[in-house]
Formats: structure tokens, C-alpha cells, sequence
């Protein structure tokens, strides 16, 4: 038996979970996102439910959850209205991590920024349909302003730290030198 939860969310938090766990969803290969998901199954919180009310109208799609017969016997099949908006505010927020990570890094190497949002739809399947170009922009620039990061030296040393282990595994610099680097880059 396929046992199955449908949970609305966003249109993109739906492409970024079928991107990453498959259509139908299945955590069960994902430990940490499993155990998320089951906890709500277990103990759902009826308390606030009054609180979400407009919250559940900005989901507008669904998503098909695989779950085990063993969780579906034994702790249910149903989210609560407080369960639905934690579980979409929770990928919503690992989406956007990835969209701001991908587009922040396009930026920073000087590429304009509608070909770097560009670059993200394409790659990551986030046609417009899925995550439109200006609700991709004003993200972006709303989570740059308030977590400025400055992509250009995370990635210069991170490549630095690169080239340093090519060169101490082909023994041109020494093991003693490759940590002392390490060392003076953690911030």
C-alpha cells in the first residue's frame, strides 16, 4: 500500500522539494527531513490553529508526501493548520537560502543580476511558473540588505584553500603550511 499526506504549499517550495526528495516526496532517505515530517504526523498543534488562517490561502498548490504504512498506522495521516505553515515556512526558508547563495554568487563575479536570476530559474528548475523574476529579486535584495555577505571573499578563500591542497598533494607546499592557511581564514 502507497501511503500518501498532501500538504499545500507555494508554488516554488513545491518545485524545490520535487527537485530535491522526488514527486511523490519521499524523506525517507533524508533522516533529518523524515523525522521533521513525522513529528508533525505524531503531535500536531491544534492550539494556534486560529492564528493561520490567512497564511493557508498563500499555498496555493500541493504536494504528495510518501510515508511508511508504519507511520501512517501509527501516528496519522493529517497536519494541523499550525503543522502545514511550519512545514512550508521551514523549506520556503532552504529555498530562498539556495536561491540567495546561487544568485548572491553569480552577482559577486559581476554578472548581471537578471541573468544571474536567469541562470538560477534555468538551472534549478524554477521556471517562472514556479518562482516568478521579480518575486526572485525582491527576495534577494530584501535578504542581501538585512545579511550582507560578502561573496567574493568567502570565495576567494575558499579557492585559495583549494589551490593549497592541490599544491600539498603534489608536495610543492607542506602539510604545516596548508593548516596555518587554514587557521588565519576561519572568521
Amino acid at each position: 500500500m502507497k501511503c500518501i499526506v498532501t500538504v499545500p504549499v507555494k508554488p516554488y517550495v513545491k518545485r524545490f522539494l520535487e527537485n530535491n526528495y522526488g514527486n511523490p516526496i519521499d524523506f525517507r532517505k533524508h533522516p533529518r527531513e523524515n523525522e521533521f515530517f513525522r513529528r508533525m504526523l505524531k503531535k500536531p498543534d491544534y492550539n494556534n490553529e486560529h492564528k493561520y488562517k490567512n497564511e493557508l490561502n498563500k499555498q496555493v498548490v500541493t504536494v504528495e508526501i510518501q510515508i511508511s504504512d508504519h507511520d501512517f498506522y501509527r501516528h496519522g495521516w493529517e497536519l494541523s493548520k499550525t503543522d502545514i505553515v511550519s512545514f512550508g515556512k521551514y523549506f520556503e526558508k532552504n529555498a530562498k537560502w539556495l536561491m540567495h547563495t546561487v544568485v548572491g554568487t553569480y552577482v559577486s563575479f559581476g554578472t548581471p543580476i537578471y541573468i544571474a536570476i536567469a541562470n538560477f530559474q534555468t538551472r534549478f528548475q524554477m521556471e517562472e511558473e514556479y518562482w516568478p523574476y521579480d518575486s526572485i529579486k525582491k527576495d534577494f535584495f530584501r535578504l542581501r540588505d538585512t545579511h550582507e555577505i560578502d561573496l567574493n571573499d568567502y570565495a576567494y578563500r575558499h579557492l585559495e584553500q583549494l589551490i593549497l591542497i592541490n599544491m600539498s598533494n603534489a608536495g610543492a607546499v607542506s602539510e604545516s603550511l596548508l593548516k596555518k592557511h587554514a587557521k588565519n581564514t576561519v572568521n
